[in-house]
């Protein structure tokens, strides 16, 4: 049975992004509302170490942050990292 049909059953969630330096993060949700893990992989498949205050988001935190996101992109506030949508 292939990886992702077992988290499928088990109901784990996992979003897998590649990010910079070939480097890919990983964010993983065991249970819906549960804590986000976060973990980072270097080019060559080893785990980057991550502090664990950082490695850990709680579903609040992270409605909080797509919150902050949207309301960059409508420019409601301001961030060096996320532009407004363009019009």
């Amino acid at each position: 049975m292939e990886s992702s049909t077992v988290k499928k059953l088990l109901g784990i969630n996992e979003i897998t992004l590649d990010i910079n330096n070939g480097r890919t993060m990983t964010l993983t949700q065991l249970e819906p509302d549960g804590i986000i893990s976060m973990s980072i992989s270097g080019q060559n498949g080893l785990a980057e170490t991550i502090d664990g205050n950082e490695a850990f988001i709680s579903a609040g935190e992270m409605v909080m942050l797509i919150n902050y996101y949207r309301n960059c992109k409508r420019g409601i506030e301001k961030s060096d990292y996320i532009l407004p949508a363009k019009r």
